[in-house]
This record gives structure tokens, C-alpha cells and sequence, in this order.
């Protein structure tokens, strides 16, 4: 079976870990939630906020070069979703690539959506590197989403990896035998695969629910190892709201 953790950091000691999920989920909403309050322009308190989660993936002991390689991917999205905003936002011709014209109010949205885009998105690839999936959904109940929400989070997590070896499974096995060879062969192999894999996952699942009725299941999955908020997680947070709301108060005076 194949695992690729995003969490691979939660596990290391440290002082980031050490917090209350609910604690660092709610760090990281206050983080994004500043980032999108800051006006058009405010370039040192992008900065200011990108430096304030450098330093939370530092005390996570989380290395800047995987935090980069983790966020490279989400901010290519941003870029390419933004990319037409100098061209399409009206104001004052700054320079022409071909038949194209960039205004000034253009660029300038166009630096704004990337700097507001930075400090929110790794903040959450610091909290899903150094956060354990299972930490995470106890969060979101303590948080008060809907038992119901939790749950279904929590059992896709823990069949996704059960899921995903079937179907390698089924490539291997379909490899083995020399399948799909041409191109119209290729696209019948991966209809079969697909279908295979959502009977399988339908059967599973009736399987599954019958197995947790058996052992007295009934409204939600108790946590193992709870970690409630305690007075160091409340310091901790209300340090970062302070200082997240507070650079975000400064782009406004």
C-alpha cells in the first residue's frame, strides 16, 4: 500500500505540535482572514504576515525549502487564475506585450491577489504539514461543524489509502496480463478499473457500516487521544491574533 502523508511533520517535536488543534486551526483562519483584510497595495504587511508564518513553520521545525515546494503548487493556481487581471482591469497603460496592454490598477491587483494569497495559503500548508488528519477533524468537531461533516471526513481519510491500493491493484494486475495496449484498448481498461473500483468501494462501504452498527456505532467516532484547549494553546493563539489583526489594523490607518 502506498502512503504519501502531507503530515509528515506532525510527529516532531516541537512547540507548534505541542498546541491544541482547535488552537492552530483557528491561528491559521485568523492568519487568512488578515491577509484578505489588507488593502490593495499594502506590500509591508504582506510581507509582515508572510514573515509571521516563516516563523511558525520554523518553530514547527518545518524546513522553508519543503514549505516552498508544498505552496509552489497552490500559488501556480493564484498566478494563473489572476494572470488576466493586468489586461482586463482598466487604468493607465504602464507597457504592451504584443497586441496586449497592462495598466497600472491591473498590476496592482494582480501583486495584491499574490501577496494576500501567500501568507493565507502557508499558513495552511503549515497547518496540514504539522497536524495529523485525525487532529484535524477532532478540531473541526470541537469547533462545532456538524457531527455529520466529521465524520464522513474521518472515514473518507481512513479508506482513502484502502481505496487507492485496490486500484493499484487493478493497474497492476491489468499490467501483468498486458492490457490495454492501443489507445481505444487503454480507455476500455480504465472505464473497467473505474467501474471495478466504485463497485468495490459501494460493497466496502455497506461492509463498513454493518461492522460499526455490530459495535455499537451510533452518532460519531471517539477521539483516541483528545487534546482539549489549555491555557498555553490560549496564549499562543491570542499572541497571533494579535499580531495577524494587529499588521492588518496598521495597512488601514
Amino acid at each position: 500500500m502506498s502512503f504519501r502523508h502531507l503530515d509528515r511533520y506532525a510527529g516532531v517535536p516541537s512547540p507548534v505540535t505541542r498546541l491544541a488543534p482547535s488552537a492552530r486551526v483557528l491561528a491559521t483562519v485568523v492568519l487568512a482572514l488578515a491577509a484578505a483584510l489588507l488593502p490593495l497595495g499594502a506590500w509591508p504587511q504582506m510581507a509582515g504576515l508572510t514573515l509571521v508564518v516563516l516563523g511558525i513553520a520554523v518553530a514547527a521545525r518545518m524546513p522553508v525549502r519543503v514549505l516552498a515546494v508544498r505552496l509552489a503548487p497552490p500559488l501556480v493556481f493564484v498566478l494563473l487564475v489572476s494572470a488576466a487581471l493586468p489586461v482586463l482591469v482598466p487604468g493607465t497603460t504602464v507597457a504592451h506585450i504584443g497586441p496586449l496592454s497592462l495598466s497600472d490598477a491591473g498590476l496592482l491587483r494582480f501583486g495584491s491577489v499574490l501577496g494576500r494569497a501567500l501568507p493565507a495559503l502557508a499558513a495552511a500548508v503549515v497547518l496540514v504539514s504539522t497536524l495529523r488528519f485525525t487532529e484535524l477533524v477532532q478540531a473541526l468537531r470541537d469547533l462545532r461543524l456538524p457531527r455529520a461533516v466529521t465524520t464522513a471526513l474521518g472515514l473518507a481519510y481512513r479508506y482513502l489509502y484502502i481505496l487507492t491500493d485496490e486500484v493499484e491493484q487493478l493497474q497492476r494486475a491489468a499490467r501483468s496480463r498486458n492490457a490495454g495496449a492501443g489507445a481505444a484498448s487503454r480507455r476500455r481498461l480504465l472505464m473497467g478499473i473505474a467501474a471495478a473500483s466504485l463497485g468495490r468501494s459501494f460493497a466496502r462501504s455497506e461492509r463498513v457500516h454493518q461492522a460499526m452498527l455490530a459495535r455499537g456505532y451510533r452518532d460519531g467516532i471517539p477521539a483516541l487521544r483528545p487534546q482539549p484547549m489549555d491555557r498555553r494553546s490560549l496564549s499562543a493563539l491570542a499572541i497571533v491574533c494579535a499580531v495577524a489583526l494587529g499588521i492588518a489594523w496598521t495597512a488601514h490607518l
